[in-house]
Protein backbone atom coordinates (compact mmCIF):
# COMPACT_ATOMS: atom_id res chain seq x y z
CA UNK A 1 0.00 0.00 0.00
CA UNK A 2 2.71 2.42 -0.23
CA UNK A 3 1.38 4.29 -3.28
CA UNK A 4 -1.45 5.08 -1.32
CA UNK A 5 -0.08 5.95 2.31
CA UNK A 6 2.47 8.12 -0.09
CA UNK A 7 -0.92 10.13 -1.14
CA UNK A 8 -2.17 10.10 2.02
CA UNK A 9 1.02 11.49 3.30
CA UNK A 10 1.19 14.18 0.75
CA UNK A 11 -2.37 15.25 0.85
CA UNK A 12 -2.23 16.05 4.66
CA UNK A 13 1.63 17.45 4.06
CA UNK A 14 -0.06 19.68 1.58
CA UNK A 15 -3.12 21.03 3.89
CA UNK A 16 -0.23 21.22 7.28
CA UNK A 17 2.04 23.37 4.56
CA UNK A 18 -1.00 25.61 3.10
CA UNK A 19 -2.31 25.95 7.12
CA UNK A 20 1.33 27.19 8.27
CA UNK A 21 1.18 29.74 5.44
CA UNK A 22 -1.99 30.88 5.91
CA UNK A 23 -1.18 31.45 9.60
CA UNK A 24 1.98 32.77 9.01
CA UNK A 25 0.19 35.53 6.94
CA UNK A 26 -2.68 36.23 9.42
CA UNK A 27 0.33 36.37 12.31
CA UNK A 28 2.04 39.17 9.68
CA UNK A 29 -0.24 41.17 9.23
CA UNK A 30 -1.66 41.85 12.72
CA UNK A 31 1.97 42.36 13.45
CA UNK A 32 2.13 44.88 10.74
CA UNK A 33 -1.18 46.91 12.11
CA UNK A 34 0.15 46.42 15.33
CA UNK A 35 3.86 48.29 14.38
CA UNK A 36 1.36 51.01 12.74
CA UNK A 37 -1.08 51.84 15.21
CA UNK A 38 0.03 54.82 17.69
CA UNK A 39 0.95 53.94 21.53
CA UNK A 40 -2.35 53.94 23.69
CA UNK A 41 -2.18 57.32 25.84
CA UNK A 42 -1.79 57.17 29.39
CA UNK A 43 -4.58 57.72 31.73
CA UNK A 44 -3.23 61.39 32.77
CA UNK A 45 -2.97 62.55 29.22
CA UNK A 46 -5.50 64.13 26.75
CA UNK A 47 -6.78 62.28 24.48
CA UNK A 48 -8.32 64.51 22.18
CA UNK A 49 -5.63 67.02 20.56
CA UNK A 50 -7.40 70.71 20.16
CA UNK A 51 -5.10 73.29 17.63
CA UNK A 52 -6.05 75.97 19.84
CA UNK A 53 -3.76 74.62 22.40
CA UNK A 54 -0.50 74.34 20.53
CA UNK A 55 1.34 71.21 18.52
CA UNK A 56 1.47 68.83 21.22
CA UNK A 57 0.78 70.22 24.43
CA UNK A 58 -1.96 71.97 26.87
CA UNK A 59 -1.90 75.47 28.82
CA UNK A 60 -1.29 73.04 31.95
CA UNK A 61 2.16 71.65 30.20
CA UNK A 62 0.21 68.11 29.65
CA UNK A 63 1.17 66.09 26.59
CA UNK A 64 -1.75 65.88 23.89
CA UNK A 65 -1.80 62.15 22.13
CA UNK A 66 -3.74 61.68 18.83
CA UNK A 67 -6.87 59.97 18.95
CA UNK A 68 -6.75 56.10 19.43
CA UNK A 69 -6.24 53.74 15.96
CA UNK A 70 -9.64 52.26 14.28
CA UNK A 71 -9.47 48.63 15.39
CA UNK A 72 -7.88 46.09 13.53
CA UNK A 73 -9.84 44.30 10.26
CA UNK A 74 -12.14 41.00 10.85
CA UNK A 75 -9.53 39.07 9.55
CA UNK A 76 -6.37 39.56 11.72
CA UNK A 77 -6.68 37.62 14.70
CA UNK A 78 -8.82 34.96 15.92
CA UNK A 79 -11.93 35.46 13.55
CA UNK A 80 -9.42 34.93 10.24
CA UNK A 81 -7.86 32.06 11.36
CA UNK A 82 -11.28 30.60 11.93
CA UNK A 83 -12.02 31.59 8.31
CA UNK A 84 -8.52 30.17 6.98
CA UNK A 85 -9.31 26.71 8.45
CA UNK A 86 -12.79 26.73 6.85
CA UNK A 87 -11.11 27.44 3.47
CA UNK A 88 -8.68 24.90 3.80
CA UNK A 89 -11.25 22.28 5.37
CA UNK A 90 -13.57 22.88 2.36
CA UNK A 91 -10.30 22.72 0.10
CA UNK A 92 -8.99 19.21 1.09
CA UNK A 93 -12.67 18.11 0.76
CA UNK A 94 -13.34 19.22 -2.64
CA UNK A 95 -9.20 17.56 -3.69
CA UNK A 96 -9.38 14.62 -1.75
CA UNK A 97 -13.23 13.58 -3.25
CA UNK A 98 -12.13 12.55 -6.79
CA UNK A 99 -9.07 10.77 -5.59
CA UNK A 100 -11.04 9.07 -2.69
CA UNK A 101 -14.30 8.10 -5.05
CA UNK A 102 -11.94 6.44 -7.71
CA UNK A 103 -10.16 4.34 -5.26
CA UNK A 104 -13.53 3.47 -3.39
CA UNK A 105 -14.91 3.06 -6.93
CA UNK A 106 -12.20 0.51 -8.04
CA UNK A 107 -12.46 -1.44 -4.24
CA UNK A 108 -16.06 -1.98 -4.99
CA UNK A 109 -15.42 -3.30 -8.59
CA UNK A 110 -12.95 -5.34 -7.19
CA UNK A 111 -15.74 -6.85 -4.59
CA UNK A 112 -18.56 -7.41 -7.16
CA UNK A 113 -15.66 -9.51 -9.03
CA UNK A 114 -14.95 -11.28 -5.87
CA UNK A 115 -18.25 -12.08 -5.02
CA UNK A 116 -19.14 -13.43 -8.21
CA UNK A 117 -16.43 -15.44 -8.68
CA UNK A 118 -17.61 -17.16 -5.63
CA UNK A 119 -20.97 -17.46 -6.57
CA UNK A 120 -19.59 -19.90 -9.33
CA UNK A 121 -19.19 -17.85 -12.49
CA UNK A 122 -15.05 -18.70 -12.69
CA UNK A 123 -14.62 -16.24 -16.01
CA UNK A 124 -15.25 -13.73 -13.72
CA UNK A 125 -12.33 -10.89 -13.94
CA UNK A 126 -11.90 -7.32 -12.39
CA UNK A 127 -10.40 -4.43 -14.23
CA UNK A 128 -6.67 -3.34 -13.84
CA UNK A 129 -6.81 0.23 -13.61
CA UNK A 130 -3.16 2.51 -12.69
CA UNK A 131 -0.27 0.94 -10.69
CA UNK A 132 -1.10 0.95 -7.35
CA UNK A 133 -1.64 -1.33 -4.48
CA UNK A 134 -4.95 -1.95 -5.74
CA UNK A 135 -4.22 -2.28 -9.30
CA UNK A 136 -1.81 -5.17 -8.10
CA UNK A 137 -4.53 -6.26 -5.94
CA UNK A 138 -6.95 -6.70 -8.99
CA UNK A 139 -3.80 -8.52 -11.07
CA UNK A 140 -3.14 -11.05 -8.54
CA UNK A 141 -7.14 -11.86 -8.19
CA UNK A 142 -6.91 -12.65 -11.58
CA UNK A 143 -4.27 -14.35 -12.01
CA UNK A 144 -5.37 -16.36 -8.98
CA UNK A 145 -8.98 -17.16 -10.77
CA UNK A 146 -7.14 -18.19 -14.03
CA UNK A 147 -5.34 -21.03 -12.14
CA UNK A 148 -8.34 -21.52 -9.91
CA UNK A 149 -10.24 -22.03 -13.68
CA UNK A 150 -8.02 -24.13 -15.05
CA UNK A 151 -7.88 -26.22 -12.02
CA UNK A 152 -11.61 -26.88 -11.79
CA UNK A 153 -11.61 -27.29 -15.76
CA UNK A 154 -8.96 -29.69 -15.81
CA UNK A 155 -10.30 -31.84 -12.93
CA UNK A 156 -13.82 -31.54 -14.59
CA UNK A 157 -11.90 -33.13 -17.76
CA UNK A 158 -10.35 -35.95 -15.47
CA UNK A 159 -13.28 -36.99 -13.77
CA UNK A 160 -15.44 -37.29 -17.15
CA UNK A 161 -12.28 -38.82 -19.17
CA UNK A 162 -11.28 -41.20 -16.07
CA UNK A 163 -15.45 -41.77 -15.79
CA UNK A 164 -15.40 -42.53 -19.62
CA UNK A 165 -11.96 -45.06 -18.70
CA UNK A 166 -13.42 -46.68 -16.13
CA UNK A 167 -16.65 -48.24 -18.17
CA UNK A 168 -14.72 -50.69 -20.28
CA UNK A 169 -13.23 -52.96 -17.48
CA UNK A 170 -16.10 -52.85 -15.83
CA UNK A 171 -18.21 -54.07 -18.59
CA UNK A 172 -15.72 -56.61 -19.20
CA UNK A 173 -15.45 -57.74 -15.54
CA UNK A 174 -19.39 -57.68 -15.26
CA UNK A 175 -19.40 -60.20 -18.66
CA UNK A 176 -16.33 -61.85 -17.21
CA UNK A 177 -18.47 -63.32 -14.43
CA UNK A 178 -21.27 -63.54 -16.05
CA UNK A 179 -19.50 -66.10 -18.48
CA UNK A 180 -17.25 -67.55 -15.47
CA UNK A 181 -20.61 -69.88 -14.33
CA UNK A 182 -20.91 -71.37 -17.64
CA UNK A 183 -17.37 -72.00 -18.35
CA UNK A 184 -17.63 -75.81 -18.03
CA UNK A 185 -13.43 -76.99 -19.11
CA UNK A 186 -11.11 -75.57 -16.25
CA UNK A 187 -8.90 -74.47 -18.85
CA UNK A 188 -12.11 -71.64 -20.35
CA UNK A 189 -12.38 -70.89 -16.13
CA UNK A 190 -8.92 -70.28 -16.23
CA UNK A 191 -8.63 -67.38 -18.71
CA UNK A 192 -12.15 -66.38 -17.25
CA UNK A 193 -10.02 -65.90 -14.10
CA UNK A 194 -7.24 -64.08 -15.84
CA UNK A 195 -9.08 -61.74 -17.86
CA UNK A 196 -10.59 -60.88 -14.56
CA UNK A 197 -7.46 -60.25 -12.47
CA UNK A 198 -6.31 -58.00 -15.56
CA UNK A 199 -9.40 -55.78 -15.51
CA UNK A 200 -8.62 -55.24 -12.21
CA UNK A 201 -5.11 -54.55 -12.34
CA UNK A 202 -6.42 -52.20 -14.95
CA UNK A 203 -8.67 -50.82 -13.03
CA UNK A 204 -6.53 -50.40 -9.67
CA UNK A 205 -3.66 -48.82 -12.19
CA UNK A 206 -6.43 -46.07 -13.62
CA UNK A 207 -7.76 -45.39 -10.10
CA UNK A 208 -4.04 -44.83 -8.85
CA UNK A 209 -2.91 -42.47 -11.75
CA UNK A 210 -5.68 -40.43 -11.41
CA UNK A 211 -5.42 -40.08 -7.88
CA UNK A 212 -2.05 -39.10 -8.70
CA UNK A 213 -2.97 -36.44 -11.18
CA UNK A 214 -5.14 -34.88 -8.72
CA UNK A 215 -2.87 -34.97 -6.18
CA UNK A 216 -0.46 -32.93 -8.70
CA UNK A 217 -2.97 -30.14 -9.91
CA UNK A 218 -3.32 -29.62 -6.00
CA UNK A 219 0.59 -28.48 -6.31
CA UNK A 220 1.36 -30.50 -3.15
CA UNK A 221 4.81 -30.02 -0.83
CA UNK A 222 7.30 -32.12 -2.69
CA UNK A 223 10.17 -33.89 -0.40
CA UNK A 224 13.05 -32.73 -1.41
CA UNK A 225 16.24 -35.16 -0.72
CA UNK A 226 19.52 -36.02 -2.98
CA UNK A 227 17.92 -38.10 -5.47
CA UNK A 228 20.41 -40.51 -7.67
CA UNK A 229 18.87 -40.18 -11.00
CA UNK A 230 21.44 -42.61 -12.42
CA UNK A 231 20.42 -45.20 -9.97
CA UNK A 232 17.18 -44.83 -9.95
CA UNK A 233 16.35 -45.59 -13.64
CA UNK A 234 18.96 -48.20 -12.96
CA UNK A 235 16.72 -50.08 -10.59
CA UNK A 236 13.59 -49.48 -12.51
CA UNK A 237 15.00 -50.34 -16.17
CA UNK A 238 15.81 -54.06 -14.61
CA UNK A 239 11.83 -54.95 -15.00
CA UNK A 240 11.85 -54.33 -18.71
CA UNK A 241 15.53 -55.04 -19.23
CA UNK A 242 16.12 -51.84 -20.45
CA UNK A 243 19.80 -50.69 -21.13
CA UNK A 244 20.86 -48.01 -18.68
CA UNK A 245 24.08 -45.85 -19.76
CA UNK A 246 25.34 -42.50 -18.50
CA UNK A 247 26.57 -39.74 -15.57
CA UNK A 248 25.57 -40.11 -12.22
CA UNK A 249 23.88 -37.17 -11.62
CA UNK A 250 22.18 -36.22 -8.01
CA UNK A 251 19.12 -33.92 -7.72
CA UNK A 252 17.12 -32.57 -5.07
CA UNK A 253 13.41 -34.33 -5.38
CA UNK A 254 10.90 -36.26 -4.35
CA UNK A 255 12.09 -40.06 -5.18
CA UNK A 256 8.97 -41.87 -4.93
CA UNK A 257 7.40 -39.39 -7.59
CA UNK A 258 10.60 -39.21 -9.83
CA UNK A 259 10.31 -43.39 -9.99
CA UNK A 260 7.15 -43.20 -11.08
CA UNK A 261 7.86 -40.92 -13.84
CA UNK A 262 10.83 -43.10 -15.21
CA UNK A 263 8.68 -46.46 -14.51
CA UNK A 264 5.81 -44.72 -16.84
CA UNK A 265 8.41 -43.57 -19.63
CA UNK A 266 9.75 -47.39 -19.62
CA UNK A 267 6.37 -48.72 -19.72
CA UNK A 268 5.30 -46.42 -22.22
CA UNK A 269 8.49 -47.65 -24.51
CA UNK A 270 8.00 -51.42 -23.97
CA UNK A 271 4.66 -50.99 -24.90
CA UNK A 272 4.92 -49.38 -27.94
CA UNK A 273 8.10 -51.23 -28.80
CA UNK A 274 7.94 -54.78 -27.62
CA UNK A 275 10.28 -56.26 -29.73
CA UNK A 276 13.15 -54.07 -28.41
CA UNK A 277 14.29 -53.39 -25.15
CA UNK A 278 14.07 -49.50 -24.84
CA UNK A 279 17.21 -47.69 -24.18
CA UNK A 280 18.16 -45.06 -20.80
CA UNK A 281 21.25 -41.91 -20.81
CA UNK A 282 21.31 -40.05 -17.82
CA UNK A 283 23.22 -36.96 -18.41
CA UNK A 284 24.24 -33.24 -16.49
CA UNK A 285 23.19 -30.49 -19.28
CA UNK A 286 24.54 -27.23 -17.93
CA UNK A 287 22.33 -26.76 -14.46
CA UNK A 288 20.27 -29.82 -15.51
CA UNK A 289 20.08 -33.39 -14.98
CA UNK A 290 18.34 -35.03 -18.50
CA UNK A 291 17.20 -38.73 -18.47
CA UNK A 292 15.83 -40.01 -22.04
CA UNK A 293 13.91 -42.93 -22.77
CA UNK A 294 14.21 -44.09 -26.57
CA UNK A 295 12.21 -46.78 -28.05
CA UNK A 296 12.33 -48.07 -31.41
CA UNK A 297 8.40 -48.15 -31.85
CA UNK A 298 6.29 -46.83 -35.05
CA UNK A 299 7.46 -43.12 -33.76
CA UNK A 300 4.98 -40.08 -33.20
CA UNK A 301 3.87 -37.75 -35.75
CA UNK A 302 5.19 -34.26 -35.35
CA UNK A 303 1.47 -32.67 -34.59
CA UNK A 304 1.34 -35.19 -31.66
CA UNK A 305 4.14 -35.06 -30.08
CA UNK A 306 2.78 -32.74 -27.94
CA UNK A 307 -0.56 -34.11 -27.37
CA UNK A 308 0.55 -37.23 -26.17
CA UNK A 309 0.90 -35.50 -22.78
CA UNK A 310 -2.73 -34.49 -22.62
CA UNK A 311 -4.59 -36.66 -20.33
CA UNK A 312 -5.98 -39.91 -21.58
CA UNK A 313 -4.94 -38.93 -24.99
CA UNK A 314 -3.73 -42.18 -27.15
CA UNK A 315 -2.80 -42.29 -30.81
CA UNK A 316 -5.24 -44.05 -33.10
CA UNK A 317 -4.04 -47.11 -34.12
CA UNK A 318 -1.43 -47.86 -31.63
CA UNK A 319 -3.66 -47.76 -28.46
CA UNK A 320 -6.42 -50.51 -29.26
CA UNK A 321 -3.25 -53.24 -29.13
CA UNK A 322 -1.17 -51.33 -26.93
CA UNK A 323 -3.19 -50.95 -23.99
CA UNK A 324 -3.11 -48.21 -21.21
CA UNK A 325 -5.16 -45.55 -19.93
CA UNK A 326 -3.09 -42.85 -21.14
CA UNK A 327 -2.25 -41.10 -18.30
CA UNK A 328 1.16 -41.91 -17.76
CA UNK A 329 2.84 -39.26 -20.17
CA UNK A 330 1.08 -36.90 -18.69
CA UNK A 331 2.38 -37.84 -14.70
CA UNK A 332 5.36 -37.25 -16.56
CA UNK A 333 4.72 -34.28 -17.20
CA UNK A 334 3.18 -32.79 -14.21
CA UNK A 335 5.78 -35.08 -12.26
CA UNK A 336 8.56 -32.82 -14.52
CA UNK A 337 6.53 -29.78 -13.68
CA UNK A 338 6.28 -29.97 -10.21
CA UNK A 339 10.27 -30.32 -10.19
CA UNK A 340 10.83 -26.71 -11.84
CA UNK A 341 11.21 -29.22 -14.97
CA UNK A 342 9.26 -30.14 -18.22
CA UNK A 343 9.03 -33.47 -20.86
CA UNK A 344 8.96 -33.48 -24.05
CA UNK A 345 9.16 -35.69 -27.06
CA UNK A 346 11.57 -35.96 -30.08
CA UNK A 347 12.35 -38.46 -32.77
CA UNK A 348 14.90 -40.96 -32.95
CA UNK A 349 17.44 -41.63 -35.41
CA UNK A 350 16.36 -44.38 -37.33
CA UNK A 351 12.81 -45.01 -36.00
CA UNK A 352 11.29 -44.80 -33.06
CA UNK A 353 10.99 -41.91 -29.75
CA UNK A 354 12.98 -40.24 -27.34
CA UNK A 355 11.17 -39.08 -24.90
CA UNK A 356 13.04 -36.57 -22.60
CA UNK A 357 12.69 -35.72 -19.02
CA UNK A 358 14.63 -32.35 -18.05
CA UNK A 359 15.25 -31.62 -14.25
CA UNK A 360 16.94 -28.69 -12.85
CA UNK A 361 19.93 -29.59 -10.21
CA UNK A 362 19.03 -26.69 -8.00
Amino acid sequence: MKALYWRIYLTVLAALLAFALGAGWLAEQQREAERDAPPEPPPWAVCEADDAYGAGWDDWGRVIFPPPAAPLPWWVGTGGLIALLAVLYIGIAAGAYPVVRRLTRRLEALRAGVEAFGDGRLAQRVPVEGRDEVAALAASFNQAAERIETLVRAHRTLLANASHELRSPLARLRLALSLLATDATPDARAARQHEIERNLCELDALIDEVLLASRLDAAPALAREPVDLLGLAAEEAVAVGADVSGEAVTLPGDERLLRRAIRNLLENARRYAPGEPPTVVVQRVGAAAVLRVCDRGPGIPAPERERVFEPFYRLSGHAEHAGGVGLGLSLVRQIARAHGGDAHCEPRDGGGSCFVLRLPLV
